[in-house]
This record gives structure tokens, C-alpha cells and sequence, in this order.
């Protein structure tokens, strides 16, 4: 029996085009629930355009039910903590197993992309079962929805790997156990993660001896499109997101840690940062206008906390009706674990959620 993607339930940002949906931010992906005994799914990707460290990986979750207590109304609904397969995105197109079972059962199946939209994409082309689709009993009331934006430490970038022996890989990133999904597990909301690896404001990462900076692909820039890096990858033109599809209740920006390796206490770059986050407070704040804002910074380095606070304050000398604020979080701690390249280890992670979670409890 084929599914059509209408009758599938998806989360995050998602694409269209040539009749296959992409789903390529950190987190996004699709969940049904079906009676039978096997699933597959057809899934195209770009693979030939990365070698094997960078091409896209997703995570199959799968939990057995009763027919009856199939209620879709949260991402949280029948999510268990691992999942029971990765698969790396290998060909250009390919079917996958999702699920197999010598008897029938009932099961609920999610699809989550664990690795990040710079690099390997996903879509889904077809999706096929043995067995029959189970439609949600009922809805609930929904819950709040979180927008967050970010670099690396959004991604889960290299979260399985270990500081001076693992170099990043996609196989490594793991989305699900960011701060970002760890806040919105804790809290019980939706959220859409919109994040990029290297990417700031002003800025992305440039080593040391870099006195120019690095604007080729900067979040102001792909924030505002549905998935702008796929529609270019595909020739087409950007699709502008419609925020109705998705409107948050709270939006959180992480962003400033790659625009540091730029800034280096250079005054007149510190000011252009400074102007650059102002900017992108306003651009959010105009799409979602009821949108409460949290700012966020510090996990792995603090050069630019004060500068945020700067720019949170210029927001709020014009927009004093928005609620905003700043969140500093505590460097990575040594005795935590340290993932590959220096980034947040899971544990890390987990300490970042908690903090987050407790800021954000009254604004839910």
C-alpha cells in the first residue's frame, strides 16, 4: 500500500518540489503509525556531491502500540530516546527498510534527519507499507511552538565524536541530543529548528590569521527561506517560508560563536555585529510579532555576550512592548566530555537544555 506525504505527519521546515519533500534542517522529518508488518520508504539525496564523512543521515524511531491509543498531536507522542536505526543516505536514490516485523503489529514510525541542512539532503519520494495506515484518534489541544536559530550547537554537530581524536563527520551529528531538542523535549512543544554549521551573522568561522570575513553564507540570509541551500542546489528559484505554517510562541537565537573568531575585540568589527544582530532581532521580530525572543551565547566562548546584550538593548529602546532576554550560558567543562572539534558534548548538551527549559517555563 502506497502513502501519499499528505497523510504523513511532518515537522520542520519542508520542500516541495518535483513531487519529492525535502526535509533537510536539523530535526525535521515525518511520523505515521501503521498495522502490518513492513515499511519502506524511497529517498532521494545528493550523496554524490559528498564524500563519506558529509552526507545525510536520518534516525528511524519505532514504538509498538495499541491501535487504539494513537493520538498524533506532539512531536513527543511515542518518541523513544534512540532510535532503532541510522541510515546514512548512501545514493542519489534508494529504498530503505524502515521497519520489519514477522508478525503484525502497530507501530508508530518517525523519520528524523539527525544531520544538518549544509550538508547531505533528504527527500522523501515514496513510501510504502504491508499493512493499513492508522489515522489519529483524536487532537489535543496544541502546544506552544519554539523557533530556533543557530549555528553548530543547534546542529548536535559532533556530539558522538571526542575532542582531538574524532574530525567531524554527519555520522557523528546527532540533532536529538542538541540542547535546542532537549529544550523543546522538556518543555513539550513544537519546535523547527533553522541552523547551520560555521554560519554567524556578520561572519562565519575563520581561523585566527583571517582578517577578512567569511559572508558567503550568513543566517540573515537563508533565515528567511523555506530552504534556500536546496533550492540552489536544485536550480530553482528560493521559496520565501511562510511563517503561517510554523508561527512560534518563543523564537531562540544561539548565534554569535562562529562571528567571534572574526570580531577578535576589533572594535569597529564589534560594532558591526553589534548592528547585524539588532537587525536580525528586528527581521525576526516583524515575522512573528507576538513572538517572545531569547537570546543565547556562551557555551563555547563569551567574547560576544556583552555585544548581544548591546544589541538587545538598541531592540528594545524601539520595540518596548516584546519580551526579550539573554541567556548566558557556562563554557563546556572539560570534566563533561568535549565532542569533536572542540564543540558541546552531550552532556553539555543536557546541562544547556536544563538552564534553557528553566528560562523559558514561564513564557509557555
Amino acid at each position: 500500500m502506497k502513502i501519499s506525504t499528505s497523510d504523513l505527519v511532518w515537522y520542520g521546515r519542508t520542500l516541495d518540489h518535483d513531487n519529492i519533500r525535502y526535509f533537510d534542517f536539523s530535526a525535521s522529518g515525518f511520523e505515521f503509525c501503521f498495522t502490518g508488518t513492513c515499511a519502506k520508504a524511497t529517498i532521494l539525496s545528493d550523496s554524490k556531491n559528498w564524500n563519506a564523512e558529509n552526507k545525510g543521515v536520518l534516525g528511524i524511531y519505532a514504538k509498538v502500540i495499541n491501535p487504539e491509543d494513537y493520538i498524533q498531536t506532539s512531536y513527543w507522542n511515542f518518541l523513544e530516546d534512540e532510535p532503532i536505526k541510522k541510515i546514512t543516505l548512501e545514493d542519489y536514490e534508494q529504498e530503505y527498510e524502515l521497519f520489519s516485523s514477522e508478525k503484525i503489529q502497530t507501530v508508530v514510525i518517525k523519520v528524523i534527519k539527525l544531520s544538518e541542512v549544509n550538508f547531505g539532503t533528504a527527500g522523501l519520494k515514496s513510501l510504502e507499507i504491508d499493512g493499513s495506515l492508522v489515522q489519529a484518534k483524536s487532537e489535543e489541544n496544541p502546544s506552544a511552538k519554539i523557533e530556533f536559530i543557530g549555528d553548530s550547537i543547534t546542529c548536535g554537530y559532533g556530539i558522538e565524536g571526542v575532542f582531538e581524536k574524532d574530525s567531524f563527520t554527519t555520522q557523528q551529528e546527532r540533532a536529538d541530543k542538541s540542547y535546542a531538542f532537549l529544550t523543546a523535549k522538556k518543555l513539550k512543544t513544537a519546535f523547527n529548528c533553522v541552523s547551520w554549521s560555521g554560519i554567524g551573522i556578520i561572519s562565519n568561522y575563520v581561523d585566527e590569521t583571517v582578517n577578512i570575513p567569511n559572508n558567503a553564507v550568513l543566517m540573515p540570509m537563508i533565515w528567511p527561506y523555506t530552504d534556500k541551500s536546496l533550492s540552489l542546489r536544485l536550480g530553482i528559484e528560493p521559496e520565501v517560508w511562510d511563517s503561517s505554517k510554523f508561527s512560534p510562541d518563543i523564537i531562540v537565537i544561539n548565534l554569535g560563536t562562529n562571528d567571534s573568531s572574526f570580531v577578535r575585540q576589533v572594535e569597529e568589527r564589534r560594532l558591526a555585529f553589534v548592528s547585524g544582530y539588532r537587525q536580525l532581532l528586528e527581521a525576526v521580530h516583524r515575522r512573528s510579532p507576538n513572538a517572545k525572543i531569547c537570546c543565547c551565547l556562551g557555551v563555547m566562548g563569551q567574547l560576544l555576550c556583552d555585544s548581544i546584550e548591546e544589541a538587545i538593548s538598541l531592540f528594545s529602546n524601539e520595540f518596548k512592548n516584546t519580551e526579550i532576554k539573554f541567556v548566558k550560558f557556562p563554557v563546556q567543562d572539560d570534566n563533561d566530555g568535549i565532542a569533536a572539534d572542540w564543540h558541546p558534548s552531550a552532556t553539555t548538551h543536557q546541562k544547556m537544555a536544563a538552564q534553557l527549559s528553566e528560562e523559558l517555563k514561564n513564557w509557555i
